[in-house]
């Protein structure tokens, strides 16, 4: 009896030992499973999350110092990847903001970048979508102009409207680099001309280096073209000697009746000593 008193005795305190084992499991794997770091980065089945304090970013714009670069995490806390997003000045103010894209490694796309089968510019510091007429500095630089809706770079023919006040016009785009083109241009079945200074389709008459040209009013198709005037040789003023006179006189003076004649310009006449006559007055 006393053996069986002693074993049962036993028998408690070990199923008691085990059942607090587990009690101490089941409370310590999911203090594990949910820890997160108080800031910084954290990783979560291939999703990156980034925590401020403890607290979760979410719908916010982080930098990291460590890694030089900006990022954008959504609603749900993941880091943006890949996409397009429209930045707020402010949690208040969630009208006005600015696009701006992040790339495969989240990190916030500056300058040049091609996506969706055309060229984009994003601002070297503040990472914006830049849209319109912009200056591009690669390649010897260039004026190029990004699409208003979906800041697309434009390429060709391309109507400039004047909604955002721009000069309203038509002009041309270098098919290849986007860049704004200026001068003579063949477009199929007319040839135009893209003023030198606004790259805008000119109208009507317009003199070109020296000569007038004539562009259809409705469609800048080139219709006449006239040449320069050229400057007239001035008159050579012509004079006449006699062979022992030391003056020069017009055809029709008296002085040179009776007397053999040599005609000669009248420089030539003051270059070789002679002088006017007094009566004729050449």
């Amino acid at each position: 009896m006393q053996n069986r008193h002693v074993f049962g005795s036993v028998k408690t305190r070990v199923m008691g030992c085990l059942m607090a084992l587990c009690m101490v499991a089941m409370t310590a794997v999911p203090a594990v499973a949910l820890a997160a770091p108080q800031n910084g980065w954290d990783e979560v089945g291939g999703e990156r999350y980034w925590y401020d304090d403890g607290v979760m970013a979410r719908d916010k714009q982080v930098y990291d110092p460590e890694s030089n670069a900006w990022y954008w995490f959504d609603a749900d806390g993941t880091m943006a990847r890949d996409k397009d997003v429209f930045v707020p000045v402010s949690n208040d103010d969630r009208t006005r903001g600015k696009w701006v894209r992040y790339d495969a490694e989240g990190h916030m796309v500056k300058g040049e970048d091609f996506r969706y089968g055309g060229w984009y510019y994003f601002d070297p510091v503040t990472g914006e979508m830049l849209k319109g007429f912009t200056y591009v500095p690669s390649n010897g630089g260039k004026w190029v102009f990004y699409d208003y809706v979906t800041g697309q770079m434009a390429h060709g023919e391309r109507y400039i409207d004047g909604s955002h006040g721009d000069e309203p016009g038509w002009m041309y785009f270098d098919d290849t680099t986007g860049a704004v083109q200026y001068g003579w241009k063949d477009l199929p079945g007319k040839r135009v001309y893209y003023d030198t200074t606004t790259g805008r389709m000119v109208y009507g008459w317009r003199t070109i280096d020296g000569t007038s040209y004539y562009f259809d009013p409705a469609t800048g198709a080139l219709q006449q073209q006239t040449q320069p005037e050229q400057p007239s040789e001035p008159a050579v003023e012509t004079v006449y000697v006699t062979p022992s006179g030391k003056k020069f006189h017009r055809a029709s003076c008296p002085s040179t009746s009776g007397h053999s004649v040599r005609a000669m310009s009248r420089d030539a006449a003051i270059a070789a000593g002679y002088e006017p006559c007094k009566n004729c007055r050449p």
